[in-house]
């Protein structure tokens, strides 16, 4: 024989006002709780954090050479520091030793 019948199964958490009437009178067991996720938070990866200071402290005079190349470094105020930092520094070396 073939099964005739059908279960209706709505939105996980969502019920009747007879459900719920029945439930109150403790005809029917009391409701599960619905599903809820956590919340989403992002990886952290070293490509998405922001690049500060203490960032550009850690890289070597060869890396930031490659850095000024780099088209995907969306802020450029500390590569700006950086090469007049280098041009002060430079500047100063040559004043000491020329005079």
């Amino acid at each position: 024989m073939a099964d005739y019948h059908f279960v209706y199964k709505d939105v996980e958490g969502t019920s009747t006002q007879w459900d719920d009437i029945q439930r109150k009178l403790g005809n029917l067991p009391a409701k599960a709780p619905a599903f809820k996720p956590p919340a989403y938070t992002p990886a952290q990866d070293e490509a998405s954090a922001p690049k500060d200071q203490a960032w550009f402290d850690g890289k070597t005079e060869e890396e930031l050479e490659d850095l000024e190349d780099d088209k995907d470094l969306d802020d450029d105020r500390f590569l700006e520091e950086y090469r007049f930092a280098a041009r002060l520094e430079h500047s100063d070396f040559c004043i000491y030793h020329l005079n």
